[in-house]
């Protein structure tokens, strides 16, 4: 088996002054690339840890051309998009993948592009409109048309705060090693509906988020392979109003 797996993260503040060029995604200088970036997350409870344990247990060739993600901040650089989902079309485009994992976030907003991660997907999707593609998403993810379209298994955080970020990424990448397999045939449907939870009221603790939980543990009963709500992050001023789903 043979698996890309790459990394695109930043919850954009289109109200935030903050610069967002490509030095502010890493820990140093910079995005990892390659066997530096195998290095620091593998072993690591992210979500990109859990794609690396996948990998490993599958005894998987692993193709990682970049691992970038930043705090928040204001619309991402042209220069620094360009940088990164070049990065991964590169690797895309030299094929021969059996599967790809992506860790995102969802609510990517750049100079030029409103849907950041919907547009790294157009371009992937481009280049090889065959091989199954897995999406890990944050819970604030603002969800556009071309980031379920583009993707074969979508699965987004159920936690605020966030620790569940390990098991979001395995969801999905368990689901697409089934359906490399041919084990298993994903289907997705998703909408919206018009409200805009205030932040301070999604937490796990506090409705609607218990019923909503409740919910989903139904379903994983029922045998659905992944099912969430997503709320959207208010910040990025967007044309896609309320919550996502």
């Amino acid at each position: 088996m043979r698996l890309l797996i790459a990394m695109m993260k930043h919850e954009t503040n289109t109200f935030s002054p903050v610069p967002t060029p490509l030095a502010r995604f890493g820990t140093g200088p910079g995005p990892l690339y390659g066997e530096a970036a195998i290095a620091a997350y593998r072993g690591t409870g992210s979500g990109f840890g859990a794609y690396l344990d996948i990998a490993l247990r599958e005894k998987a060739e692993i193709v990682l051309p970049i691992a970038a993600g930043a705090p928040p901040s204001r619309p991402v650089d042209d220069a620094a998009f360009e940088h990164i989902a070049g990065h991964i079309c590169e690797a895309v485009a030299k094929g021969r993948f059996d599967g790809i994992l992506l860790d995102l976030h969802g609510a990517m907003v750049t100079e030029t592009y409103e849907d950041g991660e919907g547009e790294l997907l157009r371009r992937i999707r481009a280049l090889d409109p065959v091989t199954p593609i897995a999406v890990a998403y944050d819970m604030h993810a603002n969800l556009y048309p071309a980031m379920i379209e583009n993707a074969t298994v979508v699965s987004g955080y159920r936690s605020y705060p966030h620790i569940d970020t390990y098991e979001t990424a395995k969801r999905a990448g368990d689901i697409l090693v089934r359906a490399i397999r041919g084990e298993a045939k994903p289907a997705m449907a998703w909408g919206n509906v018009p409200m805009l939870p205030h932040v301070m009221r999604q937490g796990v603790g506090r409705p609607p988020q218990p019923r909503a939980a409740g919910a989903l543990r139904g379903d994983d009963r029922r045998g659905r392979a992944d099912r969430q709500p997503l709320h959207r992050l208010p910040m990025p001023i967007s044309r896609m109003p309320g919550c996502r789903r």
